[in-house]
């Protein structure tokens, strides 16, 4: 093997399937294909072990919400795997069926056009096809030119539309206008005004005049002008109408403005509204309803009047037909078209049921409508399914889209005429044009372009020009892509292709080359794409074009391992991975791996063998010749879809092969119209066949067969044997043995299907499925029989044929094909059915392998086999077999024994006919059809047909030219000498990644570089962009792109972000986001849910807990049949009892299918959800909700008379019932609707002291979010919330950022979520509640002293090790200190975004970008330190790290930093800096580079002398939660800093101890009443606080309404100034007229919120701004009126630093809105919802609403006694949590000033806090420590900065004498605020 390069995925232990224990290194950025037999291991090492772990470990990055809809790979069998870069399959699975995704949207090419349409197309009015464009005043003024000169100069009356709106009278808009000096009226109409501007005539009127008149028209008439032309007699003569808006002023119709969600069918906004965007409708088929047109109508042409339940319409026809004289003898297909219309549409006389049944014929289509009306019924729907089919919507037509998004085109008509017959373009149904005026549009609608193909669309846009106007940077980028994309399809052979192609028709070639294109375009880099077979599909001629876009992913940075056959393809890798040496259990190790070159000289290389020659697929065949007088099957005229009118001959009792390239027509020729056209023949249903004159032969061939690649199967129960017919025949000989015959064993005893043979346990499975919420779900080999699926009685009959070794019937499901082949050599009848699945190359599968896990070209090769089986020894000859691609998979081996399988065939007298692209198949076939020349409308031509030496010879042939090339190229291999490997070569992509003119938010057109591999940090001021860029572009477009990977499905969950408004980025990989907005749960997340340890610890309870009795508290045991009849024979005696086995127990579906079992087991009943339901008729059940099934076995009177009976009864029940049986009593109240008590009893669980039985144990029963294990009085949550119901998940924010009330432990449970029985069970004597009671460190040790032996090792093995890792990474990041049961809304943001990091440790995932919001929010400079090391660790695992961060330590540690600014909002959004930290610190205009060079220097303002006398509030004794039973002193008047390493008890003490006490006493003593404190011994010296106010931040407003204006106030103020202004008062407005919480004034549309929520079936409900409004909230009357220029809506939309100036004339505006200023919020605009706001920025905004109240602050201190004055004078404390959150240095200095505002006002401030800054500026800190957990809750230290630094004794005492030295200065320099 050689030495891989330095970068590698390293693979040690691999044992996955077959796998023999590789290790393996797979370098990285290099192309490797990986290639031997079927069977030999390599989708077991590629996609199972390599892409597996890849795409596991970066889908674990996402919510587990999101992960179950991410269909993640399960955890492959293999030691470690270390070094891989997140994984990307390109498969040819397509796992959307829905009509609506297309080749467009799976290339993303319709996103593109959706863009484009948007932005550059021109809209043509539906009425009179002429352009509609936005006009303005000198738009208008040049056309008034021209017009007028044209009619001869007339006078012009300008004259504008007033609407009269319904509260007004026409007299009171009179009287406005008249105000503003409009006096003359040009017209009236029904609630309208013509008003006159102004009258000129064009020759004399200046051009400022005019061009002023129109200005105040469209301003005054809202856009719109209307001009009339009179004659000498002052009447109108012409009317020339024009609009500002998006309006054809002519037709006078309004157009909505164009977005991207306009031209989109998957968006509410642009799918049809009929067809939902699908394009069409479904209907009835007449083809299947007349299958077989050779019928008569009296043989039953109309098939579903043949059965006896329709038979009376078929009665009804005949005597109808009789009297309307239709002939019923004669044929279906020489009916006349009136007669058949007669029979399918009715009688025209029709009118109802009730009016014209009897005496008018019905017809078959008003049959059917007639059963539409019972489709409620199970049967009905049956039945309609077998004969709809999909019809064009009518609606759209097909298109898709509203009818206004296909009046927008783009291109010109000379472009589109050169792609397009002006005849063929698509005229939507709503228009009004004309023929001539659709062929004279300019370009095509979005439509015509999807209709094209791939290679004529890339020809429009390559000559496509834009209007100057419209063609900006970024519409060229946009058409940039899109020519780049069609030119990727073109490239992978697919020109052929139309975009409008649903994906759900792709082959799997298609599919894969088509995703391969995708990848290509996402430009991703540091990525490992797994390909399985790019040539699938190709011709030869079109191989290299994949070669090219695989060598162009590589060359991008991305590493492709490619599981492939093609010889082309391995000589164009960089290595070649040869798996083998044999199929199955003979395969799994590496036979070689080298470059290519070195491959052809390996000898144990059976593909080496091939490529030199020294092996032939087609040797020792012979192929038949084809003479005139061979028979033929004839196709003539064939003309669907692009077939060119072509007849095509097929001879028969031949191999005969369809060839050609890409998209020539093969597919269509053999599947749409031969195949569907011999059905027809035949009478079998089918839908039409494709188009063609005529079918000739087909009475020469008895059948037609088509063997595709579908599934066969989708049980685990079907395998090899059973499918070809073997396993009946291995069953009967397994009846025959002498053992068997003695006990009576039949045949039947010895199927896993059905029968009393199978185990019981796992009903013949094998295996025990476990079901896990939020993980995979779990397969455990069944423990009763061990996997082999039997009972033991059953497993001790063994046969030994000939002295064999005896086998039993298991031992035989597990033997190979080729095993037991050799073993029933013996028995003919097994072995004919055996032999064809090693005939076909097979030989290597499990008789008993499930046949869902083959592989597509296994699956098609296992079809193959049945009919091979089928036709052995059976006389009838003459079937035609129809065969798509079946090399699909097939080494040159396994094509060999292909050959050689379908030459048995032939010489059985069956025909054979291949599509194929197969060089060996196409070689050896009998004749070959060669379709071309070329794809796509170049193609359909038959170019030759004959033998494969008559092809060669045809200079037009692709085919022909590729079998020569290839004969050639083997020949010379063949002859040539090996040659040593040449180096391979390496391929390096730039190490950066590049934002190219991004401009989201406020982002003005940022170029940034941003270095691969390194740490990055992202900072800059407050609303300067550096989230917007760190995160809406970078990572929203690094996982939206890896995203396009998955399936529309998953994407609508996972919620990927939007496209950012971004021209280009480049040299992107997947992205990570560590945020803390997004990392916290609800009520029922915990830390360990949310660290996905506790999904494992429910699985070790589930496997090795012990479950006690809950009441007894004793372990439970199994209990016997005999036990449990004597129980209820003692519990019931006397009573009417029913014993019921349950089925299915709280899981989802319909259960049709079991009630059908029943019925045919003689049940006339089930119970379901505690009401019976009969089997027969049973109804559909709700699919998406849990059931509870149960089987009514027996009910009888218990007695002893009865006991025999109900011992049997009991018997069956517990059989049925797999252990568990139900009684319920006394049945004689069910007949009086009495209610009924239920008893469960089990053979398996039961307490051996009071005799309870207990379910099985299920992880569910230790979920608290589910109902199966939450403690039914707190549903989970561990606390008491009055109102909260098994209905909400907890995640809430009602019961989170906006819970007010106190939260206490559940009576109930005591705070452990659980109910008694899920508690009562004990691994190692502790409840699972008890485990996740300890913190991470005490778990960490218990976990790691726990010792497993045998069977307990086995299970615990991967268990023990994801707890410990997940464990010990939470100890890495400092939180070791956190107990698993603390509920998420408990933690702090930088806890939980630490706690996504820990995860991020133990993904151990290569070459992604992370990117962390502030990661040391929350973290003092200790573990500050302590976070930048494990980041650091992830750096150095080859990740790039994108930091958004203030903290000075962290830009200091960084290696390149951007830096934003200069400001915020509108001010900010430029990069101002970016380098190393010298870099910044040159910088001018960098605010960072400033502070780092120039730092603050303390204390800002002189600390206020702090000592004994200082009044304070005393707290002793305080002992909540960790902390030690403390006393502490925060000073009055003083600014006091609380601060201590993470979970030293800082917050505990400041706001549940502090805060939470003076809010009850601060209360009480207005009441005068005692209060005890809480948390604490006692509270004292608090008199002199009036209030006491928590300014936390949770958000400012529980809707999206509550926004900064309306929470701090000036809301009001603002409005009372737009009330004042004289435009409202005449309207009569007041300030409540501008409010947009309440009706008047509000648009009413979207109720005052700008935004409107569509909600929508097939996808996820969106919101869009409101189209009424605009976004703006208030209606047009409202926005009418303004003040300043500005209307009521224009100021909600101002960012607070526009606001300032703009209300500096208003004091009490300004005020607030400087305040907003000062703590650093000037980017945020007035109205912004308070949902959008962080927990910082909310904070701040408490803080200025506070501030705005202190108007007249009376500065110094507090006198001895505390007291101030008045009890209005006496001061508050305020409690704050970290309000540095998300602050800039610049920012904290001015939060500085604004706390010592405060203080100075008479206040006392006490903040948690670990910003040094503020540390150094505080007159008291208060130290706790001196570790997290348990190890804090103490006082290290108190007192003034100098103080703690001068001791030097904590962790702050030696960060803050460190920063002192530096920054500290004499309080006489101090700087005065």
């Amino acid at each position: 093997m050689s030495d891989p390069a330095s970068g590698a995925i390293r693979i040690r232990g691999a044992r996955q399937n077959n796998l023999k224990n590789l290790d393996l290194d797979l370098p990285l950025n290099e192309l490797i294909v990986v290639t031997g037999e079927s069977g030999s291991g390599k989708s077991s090492l590629v996609f199972d072990t390599v892409y597996a772990e890849g795409q596991r470990r970066y889908v674990e990055t996402f919510s587990p919400y999101a992960r179950q809809f991410l269909d993640r790979m399960d955890k492959p069998q293999v030691d470690r795997i270390e070094g891989i870069p997140p994984a990307i399959a390109i498969d040819q699975t397509n796992p959307v069926r829905t009509s609506r995704s297309t080749v467009g949207t799976m290339t993303e090419l319709a996103d593109h056009l959706k863009l484009l349409f948007a932005r550059a197309s021109q809209l043509y009015c539906r009425g009179c096809s002429q352009p509609v464009r936005r006009d303005s005043a000198e738009t208008i003024l040049d056309a008034l030119q021209q017009r007028a000169a044209a009619a001869g100069d007339p006078r012009l009356v300008l004259t504008f539309p007033v609407e009269v709106p319904e509260n007004f009278s026409e007299d009171e808009i009179l009287r406005l206008l008249e105000s503003q000096g409009y006096t003359r009226i040009h017209a009236r109409a029904a609630g309208r005004i013509e008003v006159v501007q102004d009258r000129f005539r064009m020759s004399n009127a200046e051009r400022a005049r005019v061009s002023e008149a129109l200005e105040a028209a469209l301003r005054v008439g809202r856009g719109r002008v209307d001009v009339h032309a009179l004659d000498e007699a002052s009447e109108t003569r012409a009317t020339w109408r024009f609009s500002s808006d998006l309006h054809c002023a002519d037709c006078d119709i309004h157009y909505r403005e164009p977005s991207q969600s306009t031209f989109s069918f998957n968006s509410p906004l642009g799918a049809c509204d009929t067809c939902r965007g699908f394009g069409r409708v479904i209907g009835i088929d007449f083809g299947l309803i007349v299958p077989d047109e050779h019928k008569t109508l009296r043989e039953g042409a109309v098939r579903p009047w043949q059965t006896q339940s329709f038979r009376e319409c078929q009665d009804d026809l005949e005597k109808y037909a009789k009297k309307r004289g239709i002939p019923l003898e004669t044929p279906w297909n020489r009916l006349s078209d009136a007669q058949r219309e007669w029979v399918l549409e009715g009688e025209p006389e029709w009118v109802s049921w009730r009016k014209s049944w009897p005496g008018t014929w019905y017809g078959v289509r008003r049959f059917f409508a007639w059963l539409e009306t019972k489709a409620y019924k199970m049967h009905i729907r049956v039945l309609l399914s077998k004969y709809r089919a999909y019809t064009a919507c009518a609606a759209c037509e097909g298109s898709r889209l509203k009818p206004d998004a296909l009046l927008w085109r783009v291109g010109s008509r000379a472009g589109a005429d050169a792609v397009l017959d002006p005849a063929r373009r698509f005229r939507p149904l709503q228009v009004k044009w004309t023929p001539a005026q659709l062929e004279q549009a300019p370009g095509l609608s979005l439509h015509d372009l999807l209709l094209l193909p791939v290679d004529r669309c890339k020809r429009f846009f390559d000559a496509l020009e834009l209007p100057t106007q419209s063609l900006d940077e970024a519409t060229e980028l946009l058409l940039e892509e899109i020519r780049t994309r069609l030119a990727y399809l073109q490239e992978v052979g697919l020109g052929y292709l139309t975009l409008d192609r649903q994906s759900r028709t792709l082959s799997g070639g298609e599919v894969q080359r088509i995703n391969l294109t995708t990848a290509l375009g996402t430009s991703l880099t540091n990525t490992l794409f797994v390909l399985d077979e790019p040539s699938i599909g190709l011709h030869p001629r079109d191989m290299g074009r994949v070669i090219g876009v695989m060598q162009r992913l590589r060359d991008a940075g991305n590493s492709l391992v490619v599981v492939e056959h093609d010889p082309q393809i391995m000589f164009a890798a960089d290595r070649i991975l040869d798996m083998g040496p044999g199929p199955g259990e003979k395969g799994g190790e590496v036979v070689c791996f080298e470059r290519p070159a070195a491959l052809a000289a390996q000898a144990k290389s059976l593909t080496a063998d091939y490529l030199r020659g020294r092996r032939r697929a087609d040797a020792g065949l012979e192929r038949l010749a084809v003479d005139a007088a061979t028979p033929r099957l004839e196709v003539l005229g064939a003309a669907e879809h692009n077939l060119k009118n072509i007849d095509v001959a097929i001879p028969l009792n031949r191999l005969v092969c369809v060839t050609g390239v890409s998209g020539s027509g093969k597919s269509t020729l053999v599947q749409d119209v031969l195949h569907a056209a011999l059905l027809k023949y035949f009478g079998r249903p089918t839908e039409a066949p494709g188009a063609h004159a005529a079918l000739r032969g087909a009475d020469r061939i008895t059948d037609v067969v088509m063997v595709d690649q579908t599934p066969i199967g989708r049980t685990t129960r079907s395998n090899p044997a059973s499918y070809v017919g073997a396993f009946d025949a291995i069953r009967d000989q397994f009846a025959r043995a002498p053992a068997a015959k003695e006990r009576g064993y039949k045949p039947g005893m010895f199927s896993f299907n059905a029968g009393d043979g199978r185990c019981p346990t796992c009903g013949g499975n094998g295996f025990e499925h476990v079901e896990m919420q939020f993980l995979s779900d779990v397969y455990l080999r069944c423990p009763d029989c061990n996997g082999r699926r039997y009972r033991p009685e059953v497993l001790e009959i063994t046969i030994a044929p000939q002295g064999r070794p005896a086998r039993s019937i298991a031992d035989v499901l597990e033997m190979t094909v080729s095993e037991a082949v050799d073993y029933f050599a013996a028995f003919p009848e097994v072995l004919r059915r055996l032999q064809p699945l090693a005939d076909v190359g097979l030989e290597y599968l499990k008789l008993g392998q499930p046949v869902p896990t083959l592989s597509g070209g296994e699956a098609q090769r296992l079809k193959l086999a049945g009919h091979l089986a089928e036709v052995q020894g059976i006389a009838r000859r003459g079937t035609l077999f129809l065969f798509d691609e079946p090399t699909t998979g097939l080494h040159f081996d396994d094509i060999a024994k292909l050959l050689r399988s379908l030459r048995r065939l032939v010489a059985a007298g069956h025909s054979l006919l291949v599509i194929e692209h197969n060089l060996d198949v196409i070689a050896a076939a009998d004749w070959i059809v060669d379709l071309g020349p070329e794809g796509g409308d170049a193609g359909g031509e038959l170019v030759c047909a004959g033998a494969p030496a008559q092809v060669k010879a045809h200079p037009a042939s692709h085919t022909g030219r590729a079998l020569a090339d290839y004969e050639r190229e083997m020949a010379r291999l063949r002859d040539s000498v090996p040659v040593a490997a040449e180096p391979a070569a390496k391929y390096s992509a730039p190490e950066v990644i590049r934002v190219h003119n991004a401009r989201e938010h406020n982002l003005k057109n940022v170029d940034v570089t941003l270095p691969r591999g390194q740490f990055t940090v992202d900072t800059g001021g407050s609303g300067s962009g550096k989230s917007t860029l760190a995160f809406d572009v970078v990572f929203g477009e690094g996982q939206r792109r890896y995203l396009e990977s998955l399936n529309a499905y998953a994407r609508q969950f996972v919620q990927p972000s939007a496209r950012p408004d971004v021209d280009a980025i480049y040299g992107i990989p997947p992205t990570v986001a560590i945020e803390q907005r997004t990392s916290r749960g609800g009520r029922k997340s915990t830390v360990a849910t949310l660290t996905e340890i506790y999904h494992f610890l429910r699985l070790l309870y589930v496997k090795l807990g012990t479950q006690h009795c809950p009441n007894c508290d004793v372990p439970i045991r199994p209990q016997s049949e005999d036990a449990i009849g004597a129980r209820i024979m003692a519990e019931y005696r006397g009573r009417h009892i029913g014993l019921l086995a349950p089925l299915v127990v709280n899981r989802k579906g319909v259960y049709t299918d079991l009630a059908k079992w029943a019925a045919n087991k003689g049940y006339p009943a089930l119970r379901v959800d505690g009401e019976f339901l009969p089997t027969r008729g049973f109804p559909r059940l709700d699919r998406f909700k849990e059931h509870s099934i149960e089987l009514p076995v027996a009910d009888l009177t218990v007695s002893p008379a009865q006991e025999k009976a109900l011992r049997e009864a009991l018997r069956a029940t517990l059989e049925h019932g797999k252990g568990v049986a139900q009684v319920i009593a006394p049945l004689d109240e069910l007949m009086k609707g009495g209610a009924l008590s239920q008893a469960t009893f089990s053979t398996k669980r039961a307490c051996p002291s009071c005799g309870e039985s207990f379910a099985e144990l299920d992880p569910r029963l230790f979920s608290f979010n589910s109902k199966h294990g939450w403690c039914e009085d707190c549903y989970g949550t561990g606390v008491q919330l009055p109102g909260f119901d098994e209905e909400q998940s907890g995640e809430e924010i009602w019961w989170n950022a906006w819970w007010e009330g106190e939260v206490e432990a559940c009576d109930a449970c005591d705070g452990r979520r659980l109910n008694p029985t899920a508690l009562a069970v004990r691994f190692r004597d502790e409840s699972i509640s008890d485990l996740t009671r300890r913190p991470v460190s005490g778990l960490s040790q218990f976990f790691g002293n726990v010792v497993f032996e045998g069977r307990e090792r086995e299970i615990a093995r991967d268990l023990l090790a994801e707890i410990r890792a997940r464990l010990g990474f939470l100890e890495e990041v400092g939180l070791g200190y956190l107990s698993l049961d603390r509920s998420a809304p408990t933690l702090s943001g930088g806890e939980a975004q630490r706690i996504r990091l820990a995860a991020q440790l133990g993904s151990n995932l290569r070459g992604v970008c992370y990117i962390l919001d502030e990661p040391t929010i929350g973290l003092h400079p200790r573990d500050n330190r302590i976070l930048l090391d494990t980041l650091e660790k992830l750096e150095k695992k080859g990740n790039t790290l994108l930091v958004v961060e203030h903290d000075e330590d962290t830009i200091r540690r960084a290696h390149h930093v951007v830096d934003l600014g200069p400001g915020a909002g509108r001010l900010g959004g430029r990069v101002v800096a970016e380098g190393d930290v010298a870099a910044l610190m040159r910088a001018p205009e960098s605010l960072t580079g400033r502070f780092l060079k120039q730092p603050l220097t303390h204390p800002l303002v002189p600390h206020r002398p702090t000592d004994a006398r200082t009044p304070a509030v005393q707290v002793s004794g305080a002992r909540l939660h960790n902390l030690k039973n403390i006393d502490v002193r925060f000073p009055l008047g003083r600014l006091t800093v609380v601060t201590g390493v993470s979970g030293s008890g800082k917050s505990t003490l400041a706001r549940d101890v502090l805060y939470d006490n003076l809010k009850v006493l601060v209360g009480e003593q207005r009441r005068r009443g005692a209060v005890s404190p809480v948390g604490a011994r006692a509270v004292s010296g608090w008199e002199p606080v009036a209030r006491v106010l928590e300014v936390d931040q949770t958000p400012i407003g529980k809707t999206p309404r509550s926004c900064p204006a309306t929470y701090v106030g000036f809301w009001d103020a603002i409005r009372r100034l737009f009330a004042g202004t004289p435009d409202a008062r005449m309207r009569g407005f007041e300030p409540g007229r501008f409010s947009f919480n309440t009706a008047g004034g509000r648009c009413e549309a979207c109720e005052g919120q700008g935004v409107q929520k569509i909600e929508m079936s097939f996808l996820p409900d969106v919101k869009v701004t409101c189209d009424v409004c605009g976004g703006a909230r208030f209606n047009r009357e409202t926005l009418g009126v303004l003040y300043k220029g500005r209307s009521i809506g224009d100021v909600l939309a101002m960012n607070v630093d526009e606001a300032v100036e703009f209300f500096a004339a208003h004091p009490t505006v300004h005020h607030a809105l400087r305040l907003l200023q000062d703590v650093g919020l000037g980017y945020l605009t007035l109205g912004q919802q308070s949902p959008t706001l962080s927990g910082g920025e909310a904070q701040r905004i408490k803080l200025v609403t506070e501030l705005a109240k202190v108007r007249s602050p009376q500065p110094g201190p507090l006198p001895p006694d505390g007291r101030r004055g008045t009890e209005q004078t006496r001061h508050t404390l305020y409690v704050l949590d970290e309000p540095t959150v998300g602050l800039h240095m610049a920012d904290v200095e001015k939060l500085i000033r604004v706390l010592h505002r405060l203080v100075d006002a008479g206040n006392s401030v006490v903040v948690i806090e670990h910003n040094l800054d503020i540390w150094a500026d505080a007159d008291w800190i208060i130290d706790l420590g001196p570790e997290g957990g348990e190890a804090g809750g103490r006082i290290v230290a108190q007192g003034s900065p100098e103080q703690l630094a001068a001791a030097g004794q904590s962790h702050t005492g030696r960060v803050l004498a460190e920063f002192l030295a530096t920054r500290g200065q004499s309080p006489a320099s101090a700087r005065v605020a």
